[in-house]
Parts: C-alpha cells; sequence; structure tokens
C-alpha cells in the first residue's frame, strides 16, 4: 500500500515584526514514498504503542500538525525504534526527524496522502 508523506510549510500568514527578508516557502519541502514500510513498522513496534500513527488513512490524507506531531514524537521517542531494519527505519527515522522540526516550527505539518 503506498503512502505519499510530505513535510509541508502552511501558508504564512502577516503578522507583525516579521523579519526582513523573503517569506518562507510554502507547501512541500521534502517528500518521501512508502510501501508497506510503515505498516510494516507499526506492526513490528506495536500498533498500540504508536496510535497518532495507526491513525493515519491509508486511503485518504492525514494531516498532523501541533500537538499531534508532538503526540507522534513521543510516541515514537519511548518506542524500542533499533527493532526496526532496512527501509522500515528509515521512515520512521524521517518521521523522527520531521517531528522534530514541526515542534521547533509551528507552520511545519506532516501530510499523509495514500492511494
Amino acid at each position: 500500500m503506498t503512502l505519499v508523506i510530505e513535510l509541508r510549510r502552511g501558508v504564512s500568514t502577516p503578522r507583525t515584526g516579521r523579519k526582513a527578508g523573503p517569506r518562507p516557502a510554502a507547501g512541500a519541502l521534502e517528500r518521501i514514498v512508502v510501501d508497506g514500510e510503515l505498516w510494516a513498522a507499526l506492526e513490528t513496534l506495536g500498533r498500540h504503542r504508536l496510535p497518532t500513527l495507526a491513525d493515519v488513512d491509508p486511503y485518504g490524507e492525514t494531516l498532523l500538525r501541533g500537538e499531534a506531531v508532538d503526540r507522534m514524537v513521543r510516541e515514537l521517542e519511548d518506542s524500542d525504534l533499533a527493532r526496526l531494519r532496512g527501509a522500515e527505519s528509515q521512515a520512521v527515522s524521517t518521521l523522527l526527524a520531521w517531528g522534530l522540526r514541526c515542534r521547533s516550527d509551528r507552520e511545519l505539518r506532516i501530510a499523509f496522502s495514500g492511494d
């Protein structure tokens, strides 16, 4: 089951006190395509330990931002990621890295698009 996962920046809203210079890019910043690796990682680590990722819609669009990203990061940090191998490990490591970036920049979000 193919899933496109993107790190996206939302359209920034004008705000007072914005730094001089160009606005940050909006839209997809990074993208990975997984073909079952996320679902295999969930089975290896336990769906009950990763409820945020277990709730991703494999056929539709799921968007994580704010508190949902914080939950996902906590769940991943509390998991035994050393049990994952190859593409599963790479996909989950990417999600964790993106989640940490989203924590520090609240205009970032993680989007999952199923087929």
